[in-house]
């Protein structure tokens, strides 16, 4: 009754009882041709129990089923282990390998090998390489002359890059000077770069880009200089990235949407049964609050956790009492980068004192730039949260999580988050920068949403009265901004503003120069007494335009606001000025909400930590490997930070969830926010299935884009799998709990584990398979409610995924296994399991149906209980893209037993306008297993 595509059991001519998930039980399926093997694969516990170290297991068994790889065992001669750990609510090692040859290592020849305790293997997920042999290329350029190339690949040019040190095996591992274009050293490594053509032997080369927010990795031949593949292992959400609101024609209008109630959770709900007591406190938007939107800030007192920060948020040393009195400490740096210079500005870290009180004003009827203290408070403690949470669902110093020092010793330190608030790199966009090695320092870069679409955040009104004209301008990163109250003063026209003057109360009028930076201006017109300045851009201003934002150094700061307006009304004010005007204010103009701050959006704080979280788990950490057309790392972002801050007060699985609301300037959390479409479990709300990813696939011929749009649709599947499973097992506020406490938090286990053992490059049925394996190790309780949220999307059994790396060539499917299906005889007479059952739409349809004996009054919990999806009459396969919803019944769910026939009867009343197509009725039970019918309605 499954048939978007055969089932992999027939494909493999194996019978359905040795397909089916029997945890315990090694299944030997023949050896494939590479040609043959269906990535949809999701057998699990591959082999007999052994008492082998987690190493051996994993080398071993890749080597004998090499073939089944589409490899030759040469090709698996040289295995080494990247990185290797066990999680303890588990069991589960992952072993995580690479190929190498000639003593070099073959950049995406990669495998996971997930080991149970007991030295089973639980699952595999490989990229390995063939041809090994066939490997070509010699070293004729030299590490500097690598770095040349690659950087002329991604446009910088290096000045003179000093080798510093240089190993002398086969990989001539170098350590070049930052040459003027990387913020850190330029390592280089001779690796073996897979190609269409082979392996070529190639340089490596990773650099930190000074002038952008870019960190690159490059490989280049090393016999001809030719870039052969570029990564950014930078996560950018800039708007460009962000908008897919206006290129959707039938996005979703937040207006129609469910108003949500304004209160949240209360915050005391959220924090650590296991606190450290260190009297510390921070005034922030408390978890799960998302943003200002959910309510004000409160105090929150000795918020660390024991178990993943045992001194407290500001200690490195691993000694009792605090090593720093600001908003520093193991796990995060957190700081304004207002020139974009990637280094804290002078003092900027806020100060909590010896008590560590961080108490700090805030007034969001003001432009948020003006306080700067509450703002990295915020994120100092968003991110530690973060930290905190995630360690204890795996994301640990083993795995690679960001700390100074690994209080364990386990894992690699000095890789604490640095959490640049305000960064004035941009406006409208965040970005977290994933160095590959464990230890490799994290950036994260929050930036401000100044709200064009309010127009310019600050005006300069000159006169009063009806005399008085106001002249629209934009904002400075380096100084203060302008208040509602304004700053009135005499306005002065001083042309020379790169020298020092006088100008005491004056709001001083001038012109953009060559001759020295925003920066001198400004300081000489604080220097000489004034309240304010107004710099006129020295170019016209294009059709539509607007005066350019105004950056500046930091070192030292000014205290005075600055503001820009165009060339033209940089004329229009002087000559204003010199017919007899002497009154001026700088002021925040009264009709704009005032400049948001990414700093206040726990939601997108948690979505950018979320990138180093899936780079440092996907493959584990040593190696960043999400790539492709259908990589899910935004996704996964997305999912965490709903995920963390879910809270059923303010959320409803049927209704609309934006991501990043606040930013957007949204009221509340059923904002349409910053994707495609919010996330709902309701499919009319948010539509995606597995094919929407293809291009062409989306609403009315759209695409979506990559890597955001794609993403999205992960995210969707993962927020249906939080509600499915807390209908199952309900819900708990407090994610400092045992993973199993509740639906919430073992849908946060299994996500988490499932990057774990999903491998390097996944694709969508890969993080599926990789979902379910952890479910498995678990103990397989809802192995088959995980089966029915990915087959309501589109994920189910017989979907194939093609290759990560396109997007175009995966096929869904909407079914789950054998094993799956529910106990009993399934639909009983009249109706047939197997044939087209033809009924009346508008009218009321007995369904009767046997789950081999009584389950109670009520055994379809799913909240989409039973479902329809509409399906082809012929094929009777379920049509590209559909949706499943929920069925129309008469009396209380018209569901009823009857135990002399020991069946169920659901009394189904179709909808009139279904008259003349074909639906499957899905009947899901509360352990996710299925019946499902087909019937014309005539």
């Amino acid at each position: 009754m499954h048939r978007r595509t055969p089932l992999l059991a027939a494909a493999l001519g194996i019978p359905i009882s040795m397909a089916m998930l029997i945890p315990g039980g090694a299944v030997a399926l023949p050896q494939l041709e590479q040609e043959q093997r269906l990535p949809s694969s999701s057998d699990f516990f591959q082999t007999e129990p052994s008492a082998d170290a987690a190493e051996k297991i994993a080398f071993d068994f890749l080597r004998l089923k090499a073939t089944d790889y589409g490899v030759a065992a040469a090709d698996l001669a040289d295995l080494q282990v990247m990185s290797q750990h066990t999680s303890d609510h588990n069991g589960v090692t992952y072993v995580n390998v690479v190929q190498h040859h000639q003593g070099r290592e073959v950049l995406g020849g990669v495998a996971t090998v997930s080991v149970t305790q007991d030295g089973v293997v639980l699952h595999v997920a490989e990229n390995l390489v063939g041809g090994l042999r066939e490997a070509s290329g010699r070293a004729s350029l030299d590490a500097p002359a690598a770095l040349d190339a690659a950087a002329e690949e991604v446009d910088l040019a290096p000045e003179g890059a000093r080798v510093v040190t240089q190993s002398r095996d086969a990989s001539r591992a170098t350590t070049m000077s930052g040459a003027g274009i990387s913020e850190e050293e330029i390592p280089a490594r001779l690796v073996w770069q897979p190609t269409d053509e082979g392996l070529r032997l190639a340089w490596e080369v990773v650099i930190d880009d000074e002038e952008s927010a870019h960190l690159w990795q490059v490989t280049v031949d090393a016999q001809s200089g030719e870039a052969l593949a570029v990564e950014d292992w930078t996560d950018h959400d800039h708007a460009g990235h962000l908008h897919g609101l206006a290129r959707d024609p039938m996005a979703f209008d937040a207006a129609h949407a469910h108003r949500l109630p304004a209160s949240v959770t209360n915050p005391d709900e959220y924090g650590t049964p296991t606190p450290v007591e260190d009297g510390s406190s921070y005034r922030v938007f408390a978890f799960p609050k998302e943003s200002p939107n959910d309510g004000d800030r409160s105090m929150v007192t000795n918020p660390a956790d024991s178990v993943g920060s045992p001194f407290g948020w500001h200690d490195v040393t691993g000694t009792p009492g605090p090593d720093y009195t600001t908003t520093r400490g193991n796990n995060v740096h957190a700081y304004t980068d207002r020139d974009a210079n990637n280094v804290p500005d002078p003092g900027s870290d806020a100060d909590g004192g010896p008590s560590l009180t961080f108490d700090f004003p805030l007034d969001l009827d003001e432009h948020a730039i003006n306080y700067a203290d509450a703002a990295t408070t915020n994120l100092f403690y968003a991110n530690n949260v973060i930290h905190d949470v995630l360690f204890r669902y795996g994301f640990d110093e083993a795995a690679g999580n960001f700390q100074v020092t690994n209080y364990t010793g386990e894992g690699v330190g000095g890789d604490d988050v640095r959490a640049e608030a305000m960064d004035a790199g941009g406006v409208n966009n965040a970005n977290f920068s994933t160095p590959a090695m464990d230890g490799g320092r994290p950036r994260m870069q929050m930036y401000l949403w100044p709200g064009a679409q309010f127009g310019m955040p600050n005006g300069v009104t000159v006169g009063t009265g009806e005399d008085a004209t106001t002249y629209d301008a934009n904002f400075a990163f380096f100084t203060p901004a302008p208040t509602n109250a304004g700053l009135p003063g005499t306005p002065v026209v001083i042309d020379d503003t790169c020298l020092p003057f006088e100008a005491p109360g004056a709001v001083v009028v001038t012109a953009r120069t060559t001759a020295c930076a925003p920066y001198t201006q400004v300081r000489h017109a604080e220097e000489g007494g004034a309240l304010a300045v107004v710099i006129s851009h020295n170019a016209a201003t294009p059709e539509g335009g607007t005066a350019p934002r105004l950056s500046g150094s930091m070192n030292e700061p000014v205290g005075i606001p600055a503001v820009s307006i165009t060339q033209e009304d940089g004329e229009a004010l002087r000559a204003q000025l010199a017919s007899g005007a002497t009154s001026a204010s700088v002021h925040k103009m009264a009709t704009h909400p005032g400049i948001r701050d990414g700093d206040y959006e726990n939601g997108i704080i948690i979505h950018e930590y979320g990138h180093g979280v899936s780079n440092r788990l996907t493959g584990g950490p040593n190696i960043n490997c999400l790539s492709g057309q259908e990589q899910m790392g935004e996704g996964w972002s997305d999912y965490l930070a709903i995920t963390m801050l879910m809270d059923p007060t303010v959320d409803r699985p049927e209704e609309a969830r934006g991501m990043g609301p606040y930013a957007l300037f949204q009221d509340d959390r059923s904002g349409g926010g910053i994707r495609p479409r919010p996330y709902s479990r309701n499919m009319e709300i948010q539509p995606f299935t597995y094919d929407r990813i293809q291009t062409g696939g989306w609403l009315d011929g759209a695409t979506l884009a990559t890597p955001h749009g794609v993403g999205h649709g992960w995210a969707a599947v993962l927020w249906d799998l939080n509600w499915d499973l807390v209908d199952k097992h309900g819900f708990v506020p407090n994610l400092y709990t045992e993973w199993d406490a509740a639906g919430n938090t073992r849908g946060l286990q299994y996500v988490m584990d499932g990057m774990k053992m999903q491998g390097c490059r996944p694709g969508f049925v890969d993080g599926r398979n990789g979902i379910l394996a952890a479910t498995e190790a678990l103990g397989g309780e809802d192995t088959c409610n995980v089966w029915s949220t990915f087959a309501r999307r589109g994920l189910g059994y017989s979907a194939v995924q093609g290759t990560s790396a396109n997007r175009d060539d995966n096929v869904e499917a909407f079914d789950v296994p054998p094993a799956c299906e529910a106990p009993g005889s399934g639909f009983v007479s009249p109706l047939s399991n197997t044939e087209l059952n033809t009924i009346k739409a508008g009218s009321t349809t007995p369904v009767r149906f046997s789950l081999d004996g009584y389950r109670g009054e009520d055994p379809l919990r799913a909240a989409h209980s039973p479902m329809i999806q509409q399906i082809d009459c012929d094929t009777r396969e379920p049509l590209q893209y559909a949706i499943t919803v929920p069925t129309e019944t008469t009396g209380n769910r018209g569901l009823s037993y009857s135990r002399g026939q020991d069946r169920y009867q659901y009394n189904w009343k179709p909808s009139a306008n279904l008259a003349g197509s074909c639906q499957q009725m899905i009947i899901t039970l509360e352990d996710g297993t299925q019946h499902r019918a087909d019937f014309r309605l005539r």
